[in-house]
């Protein structure tokens, strides 16, 4: 029974809220809270205010207050709203009842402050004191140091202090005393940066030789991979290994900057593939000798069980060793034999490949580690202290201080930032709120449209589908076509059709030659793919394309509703307009199909009316005096005259067309573009490189081709020649 499509529930029109319910949800569904919610809090914050007893409590709670001031600004508008008598939201949510608490925790704190005022300067003096002690010591330690390990050791004590200063400049900064901190904290930097200077080239050479040892060790262990024969040797080998993987994992940070880690870790990758590849062959040729052991009494069943083998898996001790005496039975029983004792005296079942295939899965990981992890050779350190310290110079002039005087000045322009909000301009207001539509009500209206849309595909898309089947099945059959046709066969008809086309020798040459290099190189059956799927949007483009540009240089009208269209379709992110094309017809050539003619359609219907409108009067006042009728007057005159652009537009639509086989291959499309597509996210370089050359020949192809023939048609047209 054939499946039904549910009846779409809902029309896109409908998700569409109206003005009032947007206002509606404005109002009732976030900003009724929110005015009753920051009143609280301003409650809360003078409760605390008045019951602080230490100033760095008065710092945090001025923090708070801060938040709040912001939060208000952000809500400017519904303040506004609010703060009108005739609203009856007023009588809960009332924007001057919030101004009077927030003035009551400004009068709160500045009480507080000038109470507290001692504490400040008594925690002032404090800092400066311990920080001005910790930075002597420091600068005397770092001094004293006389090797790389020294910078690295002290460099965790120096970054500690730094950021605790940083954290800390604006009970600092208004102090006379701040200067001296500055110094001090730039005299430090300055000579812990010298000194890793020092002992950095002592470092890389201590680093080169501890990198060359493990290069060392897993060159000896790749030569060693050829050789394990038994369950033993290859736990050896594994252990060495993650020895050398622990040791690569831990010195990570210190590693990190020297110039020949990436060949260690290239290496290292090279090893586990090759020891995973080795236990692989190991595991599969204990099982399949095993399988073969009940046939060694059947000389037939155990050349065909071979055969199959061979057939299934891509095992080297079948290829090489048992399918060579798939035809003489004796040696075959015999070897097999021999290689189940050889595997048995080894343990071969006791190997677990899944514990190689964990191993190569954290040698994977030690590579992205060496990307991500933070670097502690001494050089960088420098740089880490040298840019702490510039942070801190920076801050100590720009941050806003803490001390009594500046805080009671931030808390009168904290009250007076609130009241602006609550009488902003309605100008202001329209400026900065008119598009100022609710997150929620946006996310609803997608999530309808998105349903709507879905819905509409469950009921059209079988229909959709079956109106281009005709296409896919003609664009399928050309395929077949073309990869049926023997390659002498089709490079002679290439080379034929480039010569009608150019009638030069030179460019019918060329084209064979490019084509033959694609078939050299392997890549036949995705350039014929390519080349089919280039044609057919090619020819769709031009069916579409031509008329539409005759109906635009006709009518200005015409011009003007499809000008728009056009810029839309060349502007658009081609991955937008695959979601829905993706939705109806799902993945495959078709699809792939129509974005490319969506992409590459809009040159030819430009050129084409382009072309027809530049035609000069004069031409098209003689045929009217001839008394040429419009259908002669366009075919005759316009479009021949307008050839030269029309030419181009269809030369630029293919080359558009070929660009799009890249993202054409992302919706499943075979072809050149889907070799390029797995080469960028495999990172494959030697597949990426050719497959795109292979690309640029195409497109060289047809340009050439497109342009030669072009041109003689202009020529012939003109006189020129025959």
């Amino acid at each position: 029974m054939a499946a039904v499509r549910p009846i779409p529930q809902q029309s896109i029109i409908e998700c569409i809220p109206p003005a009032s319910e947007i206002a509606d949800l404005r109002i009732l569904g976030k900003d009724l809270n929110f005015i009753q919610a920051m009143s609280k809090r301003a409650d809360d914050l003078t409760t605390q205010a008045l019951s602080a007893t230490d100033y760095t409590q008065l710092v945090k709670i001025t923090d708070s207050f801060t938040k709040l001031t912001e939060r208000a600004e952000v809500k400017t508008k519904t303040l506004k709203e609010l703060a009108n008598d005739s609203n009856p939201l007023t009588e809960v949510n009332n924007s001057a009842e919030l101004l009077e608490k927030v003035q009551l925790l400004a009068q709160a704190l500045e009480t507080k402050t000038q109470e507290l005022s001692s504490q400040y300067k008594s925690n002032e003096n404090f800092l400066i004191d311990t920080y001005g002690g910790s930075l002597n010591e420091l600068i005397n330690r770092v001094d004293s140091i006389s090797s790389a390990d020294g910078v690295i050791s002290i460099f965790p004590e120096l970054e500690s202090l730094f950021k605790t200063i940083d954290e800390n400049i604006r009970y600092l900064n208004n102090s006379a005393e701040s200067q001296v901190i500055t110094d001090k904290v730039q005299e430090l930097s300055k000579d812990f940066a010298d000194k890793a200077e020092q002992y950095n080239d002592a470092f890389l050479s201590e680093m080169g030789s501890q990198i060359a040892l493990l290069n060392e060790k897993i060159y000896t262990l790749k030569a060693n991979v050829d050789y394990l024969s038994s369950n033993y040797n290859l736990q050896l080998h594994l252990d060495q290994l993650s020895q050398i993987r622990e040791q690569a994992n831990a010195s990570a940070p210190i590693y990190k900057n020297f110039p020949g880690v990436r060949d260690m870790i290239f290496n290292l990758d090279t090893l586990s593939i090759s020891t995973h590849a080795k236990v692989t062959e190991m595991v599969s040729s204990n099982q399949i000798v095993s399988d073969l052991m009940p046939l060694i009494n059947d000389p037939e069943a155990l050349a065909r069980g071979v055969k199959e083998a061979a057939i299934r898996t891509n095992v080297s001790t079948v290829e090489n060793v048992l399918m060579p005496l798939t035809s003489k039975a004796n040696e075959l029983s015999a070897k097999v034999i021999e290689l189940a004792s050889r595997y048995d005296a080894g343990n071969y079942g006791d190997i677990k490949l899944k514990v190689v295939a964990n191993f190569d899965k954290t040698v994977e990981r030690l590579d992205r580690q060496y990307i991500s992890v933070r670097s502690t050779d001494p050089e960088a350190l420098g740089i880490k202290i040298e840019a702490l310290s510039d942070t801190i110079e920076s801050n100590m002039g720009s941050i806003l201080s803490v001390d009594p005087g500046s805080q009671s000045e931030y808390f009168s322009s904290m009250s007076s930032r609130v009241g602006d909000s609550i009488t902003t301009s309605d100008f202001t207001l329209f400026v900065n709120n008119v598009i100022s539509i609710p997150g929620d009500v946006m996310m609803s209206s997608r999530n309808c449209v998105d349903s709507a849309f879905k819905d509409f595909t469950r009921e059209f898309g079988g229909n959709i589908e079956a109106f281009f089947d005709p296409l896919l099945t003609f664009l399928v059959i050309i395929e077949k076509l073309l990869l049926a046709t023997p390659w002498p066969i089709f490079l002679a008809v290439a080379g034929v059709l480039a010569w009608l086309g150019a009638r030069s020798i030179k460019v019918s040459i060329g084209v064979m030659l490019a084509f033959f290099a694609i078939g050299f190189f392997n890549m036949w059956t995705p350039m014929v793919s390519t080349v089919t799927m280039i044609s057919a949007a090619t020819i769709l483009c031009l069916a579409f394309g031509i008329p539409l540009g005759i109906w635009m240089s006709k009518s200005n009208r015409a011009q003007s509703l499809i000008t728009p269209v056009l810029d839309v379709m060349q502007t658009i992110p081609s991955f937008v307009y695959l979601i829905p094309v993706v939705m109806m017809l799902g993945i495959g050539k078709v699809p792939g199909l129509i974005a490319v003619c969506i992409y590459a359609m809009p040159p030819i219907v430009r050129l084409t009316n382009l072309g027809i409108r530049l035609v000069d009067k004069e031409a098209m006042e003689a045929a009217d005096a001839f008394g040429a009728t419009y259908r002669q007057r366009l075919f005759m005159v316009q479009i021949p005259l307008a050839l030269p652009n029309i030419f181009a537009g269809i030369n630029q639509t293919i080359m558009m067309a070929l660009a799009m086989v890249v993202i054409a291959s992302m919706i499943g499309v075979a072809g050149l573009g889907l070799p390029v597509l797995q080469a960028v996210q495999n990172q494959y370089l030697s597949m990426g490189l050719l497959n795109g050359l292979a690309i640029v020949a195409l497109a060289i192809i047809f340009d050439r081709v497109s342009q030669a023939f072009g041109t003689r048609i202009q020529k012939h047209r003109s006189g020129d020649v025959l």
